[in-house]
């Protein structure tokens, strides 16, 4: 009884690791860059910053999605703290609230 059980267990695990790399445990993210709005007349068009809606999951950081999505990081910390700032109507990074959608810069290589 115990040789079934741990056949069975093997085959259990053998069977896990097999889907696991093939078709995988968590949902490949593509991200979408969404269309910025047109600017205004008196922007320039440095203003504009190219963005992907995400919705927020526990655990969830600004630089953790950043570096999900891109690979590394393109830009320096300093901007893309502004540029979330400024894309979200001035909520800081560190109060994103599980659930809630945010825009999140996307810096091209």
């Amino acid at each position: 009884m115990k040789k079934l059980l741990t056949f069975f267990a093997f085959c259990l695990m053998v069977y896990v690791v097999y889907y696991d790399l093939s078709v995988g445990t968590l949902p490949a993210i593509k991200p979408t860059i969404q269309p910025v709005m047109e600017a205004s007349a008196e922007s320039n068009k440095e203003d504009i910053i190219p963005y992907i809606e995400v919705k927020i999951k526990a655990g969830d950081t600004l630089l953790s999605i950043l570096e999900r999505k891109e690979g590394k990081l393109r830009a320096p910390i300093d901007q893309i703290l502004e540029d979330f700032q400024k894309l979200n109507e001035g909520v800081k990074p560190d109060s994103l609230q599980i659930g809630k959608t945010y825009k999140i810069p996307v810096y091209k290589k």
